[in-house]
């Protein structure tokens, strides 16, 4: 079957699917967590992109406060 030329366009960035992965890329880390990049930056660092992992983090932090 052929596919319409609107299907094999690349995804414009407010199309991407976020929440997809267990990994986070910087980008969506800071925006599930409304941070900067400069809070965002050590902790995706120090957790690596891991969902499971940067969640808990973050959750961690949170209680602290």
């Amino acid at each position: 079957m052929a596919r319409s030329a609107q299907e094999n366009r690349p995804a414009a960035q407010s199309e991407v699917v976020y929440g997809w992965s267990n990994i986070y890329d910087l980008t969506e880390f800071i925006r599930a967590y409304n941070l900067t990049p400069l809070e965002a930056r050590p902790l995706f660092q120090q957790h690596g992109p891991s969902r499971q992992a940067l969640d808990a983090a973050m959750k961690a932090c949170k209680s602290c406060i």
